[in-house]
């Protein structure tokens, strides 16, 4: 947060220094009019700051807070929020309406608490539950973020982890809502059946504002190169959307009818990202800047934007505070100020190519971006304390295709929605565009010293920009001067098509895999197995799918091509959530043609989660024995060795009774044995079974109680 981040009443010399800054552009624009009035205004802006600080609410705990740090509560609510589901978590926000008092009554209350629960079973918008637990206050530094300051913004004044809480009923909340979230629940699961991942995850959180499922990786890739705002919805991609609308539709139905489109356009997007408030806030910003265009007057935009957001701050005045709100602002009023003289450049310089048409749009796409990708900088640099050296570039290659990406998701959705086949079939195209975004971040981000940090440079990195700001500012209206010469764009850019185009094939078929080839992939889903088999005619078979279904679904995606979408066989270890965890997640993505698993029937929730589905799909169950065998191919064997029928019993049922597998093919081996120990691997080796292999898995993720030495000895890997 911009204020939090150098604390309210450090942040008036800034102000000031900002005014200065601003005014000191306006005189080397020999304007000591505009100047003055800068002064003015920084001087106001100021004493505006001294006086939101004297007002801020008391600190006091109110509510339900008041029992935060005091030991076990019982308390009763409403899931008013949808959970924010990720890795192995969710975050459930409650209003609580009592708490079981002394007396053992229900005593009423009011307030907001957050709740990190674990992933099953799920809750959802509308439920009512019980919470029995401990509850704390947020705390105030976290890692330098002020964690407190920006629950208090949502109404949250307790977190409490982990307590067990139980769903007492369903159907509360707004009917509104509920629609809404079924809604963005099942384009959600469209875009899930339609898309590999990451591609899946990424299409969600820029469509449906849903990000929390957005691989860790991805996201990183996303900050380091600049482009995060991409998947943060604020006033940027409500305008890139507003401006991608009006562009398009402009020649079709006039200039009236299309901003009047392209009102109602941002307004469903705005629901489809699931209207927040920031969401509103920035919607609100993009219909002001829509309607000053529509009144014939776009001069008076900015004027607009400013008047609403004095309105929005005088009604809440903690919004200076909120980073997403200056980001919004910021980015739109950059575009207001600077996408047409941009645009206007562009077209000088590129010549009748990029004037009218196909070259005018993206021309027009191009200037947004810029525009409101520079202007957001300094906050930025405020904010984070760092720079993306590579934010520009990465901003210009991935803004207009931004555009592009909400188009081909949203299709996904809806064919995905409408049928799962169908949606894969539009997938295979429409993930092309998502995959594009990925590696543009992921090429930036792997720019050598990608982003630095400012240090002490901060203040000087905003003094600039906001002179920069004055002298463009007062500039914008002047004639620019026509450039001596123009550059060949036409075949520069044919030029570089050509070779993106040849270059992206060999890149591709580089990576395609031999078909006549076994690959046994061991699959990084952190502490747990998941083990990828695909044969040569194409049969996949997955042992495990290790804790989290985003990490499964994340490794699946980058190993399978997009248009495999069916696991033939899936194999359980043993029900352990190291083991279950993720293979939940595959109910919804793949179709999956038989499971072999073990007796043993875990307890977990996942586990419980995973059998349930299983049935309800119809999915046939078959009980691992040793001495079983199945041959997947032309000299390909997998082999069941445990565990033995009558079972191995020391105390640690489920792990020494893992399904253990030997897959052969040729003269080379795998020996896969799930989390065995001693007992297990003495029991394998009393079998008589052929325990030599090539590889070993080993056991129990490299456990001192596996990989005994007459154990190792037999398998000789």
């Amino acid at each position: 947060m911009l204020l939090a981040a150098v604390g309210l009443a450090a942040f008036w010399p800034l102000v000031a220094i900002g005014g200065i800054s601003f005014a000191t552009g306006c005189l080397l624009s020999r304007r000591p009019l505009e100047a003055f009035l800068a002064l003015a205004l920084a001087l106001l802006a100021t004493a505006a700051l001294l006086h939101y600080q004297a007002r801020l609410p008391s600190s006091e705990l109110t509510g339900v807070a008041r029992l935060n740090d005091g030991g076990e509560v019982e308390l009763r609510g409403l899931v008013d929020e949808e959970p924010e589901r990720r890795e192995r978590t969710q975050q459930v926000r409650i209003e609580v309406d009592a708490y079981r008092g002394e007396g053992g009554s229900w005593v009423e209350t009011s307030g907001h608490v957050l709740v990190t629960a674990r992933l099953f079973p799920e809750y959802d918008y509308g439920d009512f539950v019980e919470l029995r637990g401990e509850l704390e206050t947020p705390a105030r530094d976290l890692d330098g973020f002020d964690y407190r300051d920006y629950l208090a913004r949502q109404g949250i004044g307790s977190v409490s982890l982990f307590p067990s809480l139980r769903r007492t009923g369903s159907g509360g909340g707004n009917d509104i809502t509920r629609f809404v979230n079924g809604l963005r629940n099942g384009l959600a699961r469209g875009i899930e059946v339609s898309m590999p991942e990451p591609e899946a995850s990424l299409a969600t959180g820029i469509l449906l504002g849903k990000r929390s499922s957005i691989p860790e990786d991805v996201t990183d890739d996303f900050n380091r190169s600049g482009i995060s705002h991409l998947i943060a919805i604020s006033g940027f991609n409500v305008l890139l959307v507003a401006g991608f609308s009006t562009s398009l539709l402009w020649p079709l139905i006039g200039r009236r009818g299309a901003l009047l489109i392209s009102m109602g356009v941002i307004v469903l997007y705005a629901v489809l990202v699931g209207g927040s408030p920031s969401v509103l806030r920035a919607t609100l910003m993009g219909l002001v800047v829509l309607g000053a265009e529509l009144s014939g007057r776009p001069g008076r935009s900015l004027s607009a934007l400013v008047l609403t957001v004095a309105a929005l701050t005088i009604v809440s005045p903690r919004l200076l505070d909120d980073v997403s709100f200056q980001l919004s602002v910021v980015a739109t009023a950059g575009i207001v100020i600077g996408a047409r003289p941009l645009a206007e450049a562009m077209g000088r310089v590129g010549g009748g190519l990029l004037q009218g048409g196909a070259g005018g749009f993206l021309t027009e796409q191009l200037s947004v971006t810029l525009a409101a990708s520079v202007a957001v900088l300094p906050i930025m640099a405020m904010t984070f304390g760092r720079v993306s050296l590579v934010a520009l570039p990465a901003n210009l290659l991935a803004g207009p295709a931004f555009l592009v990406v909400i188009l081909a998701s949203l299709a996904s959705a809806l064919a995905g929605a409408f049928d799962a086949g169908f949606g894969r079939l539009v997938g295979e195209a429409t993930y092309l565009p998502v995959t594009y975004l990925v590696l543009i971040a992921r090429f930036a981000a792997g720019v050598p010293a990608a982003s630095i940090s400012l240090g002490g440079a901060v203040s000087f990195i905003v003094t600039a920009a906001l002179a920069a700001l004055g002298y463009v500012m007062v500039r914008r209206s002047e004639p620019a001067v026509e450039p001596e010469s123009r550059l060949r764009v036409g075949r520069v850019v044919a030029t570089a098509g050509v070779l993106s185009v040849l270059a992206l094939v060999l890149w591709l078929d580089a990576l395609t895999p031999d078909d006549d080839r076994l690959q046994v992939t061991v699959l990084d889903v952190g502490q747990g197995d998941a083990i990828l088999i695909e044969t040569p005619d194409g049969r996949v078979i997955l042992v495990d799918g290790g804790p989290s279904g985003s990490w499964l679904l994340n490794q699946l995606g980058a190993a399978l091509p997009a248009d495999r979408r069916r696991i033939d066989l899936v194999v359980l270890t043993h029900p352990q959530d190291d083991h279950v965890g993720g293979l939940v997640a595959l109910l919804d993505r793949y179709d999956i043609g038989q499971v072999l698993a073990g007796a043993q029937e875990g307890t977990i929730p996942a586990y419980r989660a995973w059998h349930e589905g299983l049935l309800e799909d119809g999915v046939p169950l078959l009980l691992a024995e040793a001495g079983q065998f199945a041959v997947l191919g032309e000299g390909i064997v997998l082999e069941v060795l445990g565990p033995p029928a009558r079972g191995v019993d020391n105390g640690d049922e489920l792990n020494e009774n893992s399904v253990v597998l030997r897959l052969v093919y040729g003269e080379v081996s795998f020996l896969l044995t799930g989390d065995v120990a001693a007992a297990g691997e003495q029991a394998l080796l009393a079998s008589g079974a052929e325990l030599r292999s090539t590889v070993l898995k080993v056991a129990h993720h490299g456990s001192d109680g596996s990989s005994t030495p007459a154990f190792l000895a037999a398998v000789q890997p």
